[in-house]
Parts: structure tokens; sequence; C-alpha cells
């Protein structure tokens, strides 16, 4: 993303300008569409976008920036479009430096308020469930293991999902995934499919869950990465062997 977004897609002509040159935090910059559905206005149109800085924000239809956050992980929007949950560190966090300290928000584009959802630990990565009531993230701080938790978009309903009283050489251990930008959904059967690494080899799993969120099975489908469902209810995703890049797919029962 260029450090000014033209906001002529939003019906007016201008800018708002953003300055940095920090590399993200998140995997890459976002901006997000967060028009929604029906019962939100044209009036009420709204673009949420990520600076090269990490700083949020938020610009309605005439062109007016709100200020979310001065650091952010990567914004991730509700799958009604009317919500956008998101990271929120400290206002001194750098590029680079250890998550130590970062709350989860969530962002209503119908009324332009930010509520917090979680607050005093290392709560990062957000990803809506299908349903768009809750949130998966992850945290280290909250267990002393990096685990995967979830909590409603009101902020009830807080519970870990993965590695409750296990190490992390465990045989039960699930590793993380590598960010939200990893994390696909199919949401018919409830079952996300991660991997740990972004350009390179590493573990491609697979979590399946029940109604209630809860973990029903966790595994590996073997060495890759950037796995994508496709429309037959099948996983294929990329590996690198011998210097060759090649496409494995496999069926996800």
């Amino acid at each position: 993303m260029a450090s000014s977004l033209a906001l002529a897609g939003c019906g007016e002509a201008g800018g708002a300008e953003a300055s940095g040159g920090a590399e993200p935090y998140a995997t890459e910059s976002q901006r997000l569409d967060a028009s929604g559905d029906e019962g939100v206005s044209s009036d009420r149109r709204i673009i949420v976008y990520q600076t090269p800085s990490l700083q949020l924000y938020a610009v309605d239809k005439k062109g007016n920036a709100q200020l979310l956050a001065q650091r952010s992980g990567a914004p991730v929007l509700s799958p009604d479009g009317r919500e956008v949950a998101y990271a929120k560190l400290p206002d001194s966090w750098n590029a680079g430096d250890p998550v130590t300290r970062a709350e989860l928000h969530v962002f209503d584009t119908r009324t332009g308020h930010s509520e917090r959802v979680t607050r005093g630990n290392d709560d990062t990565e957000p990803v809506w469930t299908p349903d768009g009531h809750s949130l998966l993230f992850q945290s280290t701080k909250r267990s002393g293991m990096a685990s995967l938790w979830k909590v409603k978009e009101t902020g009830i309903d807080l519970e870990q999902v993965t590695n409750e009283n296990c190490t992390g050489t465990s045989p039960d251990y699930v590793p993380n995934p590598l960010s939200s930008t990893t994390v696909e959904w199919d949401a018919d059967r409830r079952i996300i499919v991660y991997s740990t690494t972004s350009l390179t080899n590493g573990d491609v799993r697979v979590i399946r869950f029940d109604r209630s969120l809860n973990v029903v099975e966790a595994y590996s489908l073997g060495v890759g990465y950037a796995p994508k469902w496709t429309d037959h209810g099948t996983v294929v995703f990329s590996r690198d062997v011998n210097g060759q890049t090649v496409t494995i797919e496999v069926s996800v029962d």
C-alpha cells in the first residue's frame, strides 16, 4: 500500500495522508471496504485501512478519517461486513518488537465506535467465526503457552481453545497459525486449515470444532504452506520439493 490512500472509491475526491515506512507487523497492510449488507446505508459506507507505519484508520463516505489505533495488527472484516476486529498494540510499539501487550477491539461500521473486547494480555491475530459472533485469537501470556483462545464479540465467554495443560513437547500440542491471514474456514463443517509459515515449507494444519468451538480433532496435513479450500471441500497447498514448488490436494473428511 502506498503511503497515502485515495478516497475516490468512497464517492469523494481527495485522500488521507499516512506517513510511515516501517515493515508491517501483519503480513501486509490492509484496506477493507466495510460497507456491509442490508441495514447499512450508503451514507455509512466506511473504508478501514492500515498504513505502512501500522496506524489504523476508518474513513467515511465524506472523507472524514478516524484514527482507530496508532499501532495495530491486520484488521479483519466480519462475515456480514459490518464490524472490523483488530489487535491494538501499544503506541510505542515498533515493527520487530516482541508483542507483550495487545488488546482486541471491534469497530462497528454502523455506529463508528470501537469497543474493547479483551484487555491486559498479548491478544493478537483475531479471526472471525463464520457466524460472526465470536473471535479466535492467539495469546501466550494468558496461559504461558502459545495457544488459540475464543471470545464473543461482546467480550464474554473467554476460553482457551488449544494447548490447555500441555507443553510444547506434548503429543497434544497444537502450533498456532503464522497469522490470521493464513487461516481458512470451511464454514459448513466448522473446520479451519492454516499454515505455520508463509512462503516456505512449514506445517499445514487442520482443526475441527464442535458447535461451541471446542476442538474435536487437530492434525497435520504435512509439510507445505498457503493452504486454501476448494469448492468441492478439499484443501490445496504448496510444497517446495528439491527447488520446485508443487501443488498438493488433500481430502479433509
